[in-house]
Order: C-alpha cells, then sequence, then structure tokens
C-alpha cells in the first residue's frame, strides 16, 4: 500500500504550530521567529513535505520560483553568487530558475521575454547587457526586478559591493607598500562596474599626488584569464613599466601571472600584482593572490530581499545599495624601500 502524501496539516502538527504559520513559512510571509521557521523547516524536510505548484499558483497568483539571469555562469565569479542566489531563495521558500546569457543579447533577449509569461515570480539580473533596452524592457512589461552589478537605475533597485572604495583599497594598498609606478589592467568600460574600479584606481593616486597613471584595458572588453595575460604583455612593452599593477578581476590578475613568467620575471620581486573579487583559486596560486573580497553572501540575500518586496507589491526605494569590501593580503605585493 502506498504511503500518504504528507500535507501541511502534518507539517504543522510535527513542529507544533498552526497550519497558518506553516503557510506563512513555506510562502515566506507574516512576522515568525528564526526558532519558529528552523522548526517548520526540519519538520518539512523530516516528512518530505512538498507543496502543489498547481495550487499554490491558483490560490496566490505566484509561481514560487524566481528567475536569475546571469552574464555567464562559467564566469568563477557569477558562480558564487549565483550559487550564494539560490541559497538566500531557497531558505525563503523560493526555488531559482537560471538564465544563463552566455554574453548573447539575443539569447538574453529570450529569457527577458519569458521573464514577462508569468512563468517567474520575479527576476534577478547580473551583469546584464544592453542595460537601457533591458531595463527598459522591465519597467514596460513591470516585471518585479533587482540588479546585481549593472548600471544603477531610478526605478529598479540593485546591490553591489562598492566597487570605487574597492579599487581605492587595492590601489593604497600598493602605495603603502611603496610603490609609485601602479598600472591598472582593466575590463569592460561597458560595465559600470569596471568603470567604477578605475575611478577608485585613479582617485587613489589624485590622493596621494602620484603622477604615473596607466590603464590597460583588456582586448575585447573581457575580465578573464586570457584578458589578463595579453594586457600584462602590453604593458611590459610601455615605459616606464610598472612595480605595481592592479587589476579588475583575479582572473586578469593570474593572467598576467603567466605572462610574468613568460618574460622570465617573478611575483612579487620584479612586480607586485593585486586583483579583485577573491575566487576560490586566489589563495593557491603562487604567490598566494592579494585581492578585494567581495562579500557575496550579503550580496545575493539583500537582492533576494529586496525581490521578494517587489512581488509582494513593495516598492523599495531604487537607491543602489552597496556594501564594503575587503582587502585580502597575502603574498603577492612586495615592500619597496
Amino acid at each position: 500500500m502506498a504511503s500518504k502524501t504528507p500535507t501541511m496539516r502534518d507539517v504543522a502538527e510535527l513542529a507544533g504550530v498552526s497550519i497558518q504559520t506553516v503557510s506563512c513559512v513555506v510562502n515566506n510571509t507574516g512576522a515568525i521567529s528564526a526558532e519558529t521557521r528552523e522548526r517548520v523547516w526540519k519538520a518539512i524536510a523530516q516528512l518530505g513535505y512538498r507543496r502543489d505548484p498547481i495550487a499554490r499558483s491558483m490560490r496566490t497568483g505566484q509561481t514560487g520560483l524566481i528567475g536569475l539571469l546571469v552574464l555567464n555562469i562559467t564566469n568563477p565569479v557569477l558562480s558564487l553568487i549565483a550559487s550564494a542566489v539560490e541559497a538566500a531563495a531557497l531558505a525563503a521558500g523560493s526555488r531559482v530558475v537560471l538564465y544563463n546569457v552566455g554574453e548573447d543579447l539575443r539569447r538574453q533577449q529570450e529569457y527577458l521575454g519569458a521573464s514577462a509569461d508569468g512563468l517567474i515570480d520575479g527576476l534577478i539580473l547580473v551583469n546584464a547587457i544592453d542595460h537601457e533596452k533591458t531595463l527598459a524592457f522591465l519597467e514596460k512589461e513591470n516585471v518585479a526586478a533587482v540588479l546585481i552589478d549593472c548600471l544603477a537605475n531610478t526605478r529598479i533597485p540593485s546591490v553591489a559591493v562598492d566597487n570605487v572604495r574597492a579599487a581605492y583599497l587595492a590601489t593604497e594598498y600598493a602605495i603603502q607598500k611603496g610603490h609609485r609606478r601602479i598600472a591598472h589592467l582593466a575590463a569592460s568600460s561597458t560595465l559600470l562596474i569596471a568603470r567604477q574600479r578605475q575611478q577608485g584606481y585613479v582617485q587613489a593616486l589624485a590622493d596621494y599626488g602620484l603622477s604615473y597613471q596607466k590603464i590597460v584595458i583588456s582586448h575585447g572588453e573581457q575580465w578573464n584569464y586570457q584578458a589578463g595575460y595579453e594586457a600584462m604583455q602590453e604593458l611590459l612593452h610601455s615605459e616606464p613599466v610598472p612595480t605595481a599593477v592592479f587589476a579588475a578581476s583575479d582572473e586578469m590578475a593570474i593572467g598576467a601571472y603567466r605572462a610574468l613568467a613568460e618574460a622570465g620575471l617573478s611575483v612579487p620581486a620584479d612586480m607586485s600584482v593585486i586583483g579583485f573579487d577573491d575566487i576560490d583559486v586566489a589563495a593557491f596560486v603562487v604567490p598566494a593572490l592579494t585581492t578585494i573580497r567581495q562579500p557575496y553572501v550579503e550580496i545575493a540575500s539583500q537582492a533576494v530581499s529586496l525581490l521578494f518586496k517587489r512581488i509582494a507589491g513593495e516598492l523599495p526605494e531604487a537607491t543602489p545599495i552597496t556594501l564594503p569590501p575587503e582587502l585580502i593580503v597575502r603574498q603577492s605585493v612586495a615592500e619597496l624601500p
């Protein structure tokens, strides 16, 4: 005989709460204490209870699904953000549908169309491209949306690390270590975050009265290992050669390592290198990379919280939320006399 499918009533009895409380927890509504929420989720896991998505949709007009549109899921930073968003959404009782753009504008447009047909309740966009048309579409179709690392918009909330401050900290650290010729390996100037990182770099140099300024924008405006490799090759042919570089991403910094090694130069004896992101491999390259750590979990948590408010009909202010960065000091920066 088939076992009985667990019901919401079964969950309520096991957790020692009302059916209404269980409903509030699974639908992420109501003022339920963290202790009660944990008890309910444990009961759900123990019983193997699953909500009926069709019944829920008919009752609430919502699917319980949110979309996550990512520029390129193979990028380690975007993978970290995607994983953190999924965890935050799941903890709040929703599931995530991944839309991987693959840096293909046509594919992004198709996914945006799907976001407006009611299959998902809302959309989080990470590094979306063609910003003006994208944001105009979201507003026209009244899609509940939140941006991560995208161009700020007056009516759509956004969350990101403070990129200007982060780049300033990285550049300042090199200055404090005695470096006076510091270059910046920059990425796609079409993205706001790239321009912000350039801004922080330039501001630090100005504040410390340094006249040397060298910005090398990657060919194809990429952020990956190849981009850093090629940018460093170009930089090594400039005069005078810098003693330190601040790269717009850890991947670019590690690509720069390769170019330096091929030129017979070592890090940090011949060139100091600072990255941005603190991806996992940053701690394992030799020498371990000094970098900027982004608060991925907090970024995701804030974005998911804002999205649920938008879905619920609340309209939080669209003022960008900027979170503080952290400088992670390792072994890739030498101290000069």
